[in-house]
């Protein structure tokens, strides 16, 4: 940052000028500079224009206001807009026969509002006492259709600073797929954008994260098609990405037991979802497979 600032005032500031293009209106000679001396005994601080007056003059003023604005500014903009406004009028009354009105819809492109759903989401989470008085209190923000996405991310960001996995928050995200369809769908898309970004995040993350959605698909909150995304080749994957999906399989096998997780993998309208998980149309991919379940513990499943 500070060689980018070197650089800037090396530039003499050239990217940043004191007056941007578009607002610099006055010409030079037409200026008028005040200087303030500071060392002044006195100043006239004219604390009367801080207080508002009526003014019975109003209209002859601003006639004078738009004299001297012209006076400077020059009257060509002003016959310009005019010039548009006028042939806008014409064509509205060709077409319509009457002028309608233009409403500014106003969008806050800040996301003040999501900043401050995520702080009440965090204060929320952090003081509830079990998972039930937390799902309670979240619901009560009402963050509507537009940021319940948001809640459920915030939820699994939540777990995955932990130092240690918690399943308290898997137990709110349990419970939220349980309320309705469409928390079920978030969560379910939210697997595959995890799993797609799993390489940004530390070992420690991964972990939590793995075994937070372990634990809400093992209780058959979200459906178990959204294994389909993941493909175990040694093209298709990275270091973060197995570490993923070894926890993710032991979690399966320590909540469900490795002959209910075998069962579960074996059911036909599943099969179509688990072919990324164990290839068999690639002897080298179908090899990797064997490979990576043996060395984590799970060469039953294969």
């Amino acid at each position: 940052m500070i060689e980018v600032l070197f650089q800037v005032r090396k530039d003499k500031f050239e990217e940043h000028p004191q007056i941007p293009t578009g607002l610099d209106l006055v010409e030079g000679d037409d200026q008028i500079t005040h200087f303030l001396a500071l060392d002044e005994e006195e100043l006239n601080t004219e604390d009367a224009l801080d207080v508002f007056k009526f003014d019975p003059e109003y209209t002859e003023n601003e006639h004078k206001y738009e004299e001297i604005k012209k006076d400077i500014l020059g009257d060509e903009s002003s016959e310009e807009e005019e010039g548009e406004s006028e042939g806008e009028g014409d064509e509205a009354g060709e077409g319509a026969g009457a002028e309608e009105k233009k409403t500014t819809v106003i969008r806050d492109e800040t996301s003040t509002t999501v900043t401050q759903l995520r702080r009440q989401i965090y204060l929320t989470i952090m003081s509830s006492v079990d998972y039930e008085e937390c799902c309670h209190k979240l619901l009560k923000l009402r963050p509507g259709e537009q940021h319940e996405r948001e809640l459920s991310l915030m939820i699994i960001e939540c777990c995955s600073q932990e130092r240690t996995f918690n399943r308290f928050f898997a137990l709110i995200g349990q419970r939220f797929c349980q309320i309705g369809k469409n928390w079920e769908n978030h969560y379910g898309s939210l697997f595959q954008e995890q799993y797609e970004n799993i390489h940004v995040l530390e070992t420690n993350r991964i972990r939590n994260v793995a075994k937070f959605f372990a634990a809400i698909i093992s209780a058959d909150a979200i459906p178990w098609t959204c294994l389909s995304v993941i493909k175990l080749n040694e093209n298709d994957t990275t270091s973060s990405s197995r570490i993923f999906v070894k926890i993710l399989f032991q979690e399966f096998a320590a909540n469900l037991g490795l002959k209910r997780l075998n069962d579960r993998l074996l059911e036909p309208h599943l099969e179509a979802s688990f072919a990324g998980l164990f290839p068999k149309d690639n002897l080298r991919d179908t090899r990797f497979a064997i490979n990576f379940f043996t060395s984590v513990g799970l060469g039953g499943l294969t």
